[in-house]
């Protein structure tokens, strides 16, 4: 489904981004991991359009179809959604109206209020509540119930556990479960390893914008070496 093919992305004169491959098939969690400032969400946006940062070269496809050069919402009109890293909600809108306000183009079916407020019951309860007074992990919920709202069969998720207590990271994670039983693929990047590695079917580790490592989730999990030397965990 997704192809991203020796990707070089950056800002400025900075390259960022350098050279990185992945693939992402239907129904499929990938994960990308690595320490700060190592290019993950340079990566995100560059897939989705958002600038800066600038492509310089490489190609991203999807579905067959390369994505270089459409804007956002033209990524989005493919069904491709974003979680971005620290949320990006409107403080003055309720929850109500985050969700709604993008629906128009698939009001038919697939994802609608009533089915998200299921997945996201403190959410039905806060349903008046503006983007401001919500706790991080109901802005975490309303940012992952917003991008679903657009009937995405890929969703990049930018750090979704930043900030989130650990049973809250649980819960996320059962959450990102749930999405992959209904055949949505996800893109995670993330850096809470273990958080991680209890999704993702693949893992891509990134270092100095390039990809170093990679390999499934449960054999990455039992990699100490790799672990240590690419991640810093001991």
């Amino acid at each position: 489904m997704l192809e991203v093919r020796d990707l070089h992305s950056g800002y400025g004169e900075a390259l960022v981004v350098r050279g990185v491959s992945l693939d992402v098939a239907q129904g499929e969690i990938v994960a990308v991991l690595g320490r700060n400032g190592m290019g993950k969400t340079t990566l995100i946006r560059s897939i989705m359009g958002l600038t800066p940062p600038q492509v310089r070269s490489g190609s991203i496809t999807w579905r067959d179809e390369s994505l270089l050069g459409l804007r956002p919402h033209d990524i989005a009109g493919r069904r491709i959604a974003i979680v971005p890293q620290g949320r990006r909600l409107f403080p003055s809108l309720t929850v109500t109206e985050h969700l709604t306000m993008l629906k128009g183009a698939r009001a038919k079916d697939g994802w609608t209020l009533e089915r998200v407020f299921g997945l996201f019951p403190r959410l039905a309860e806060r349903r008046h509540h503006r983007g401001g007074q919500l706790s991080g992990g109901e802005r975490g919920m309303l940012a992952v119930g917003r991008a679903l709202m657009i009937d995405p069969e890929l969703i990049l998720m930018d750090e979704p556990s930043e900030g989130l207590a650990p049973v809250m990271v649980q819960h996320l994670e059962g959450i990102v479960r749930d999405l992959k039983r209904e055949g949505l693929s996800i893109l995670l990047v993330e850096q809470n390893l273990y958080s991680a590695l209890a999704v993702a079917d693949r893992v891509y580790v990134l270092e100095t914008g390039q990809v170093v490592h990679q390999a499934d989730a449960a054999a990455l999990a039992q990699q100490t070496d790799v672990l240590f030397v690419r991640l810093g965990v001991s």
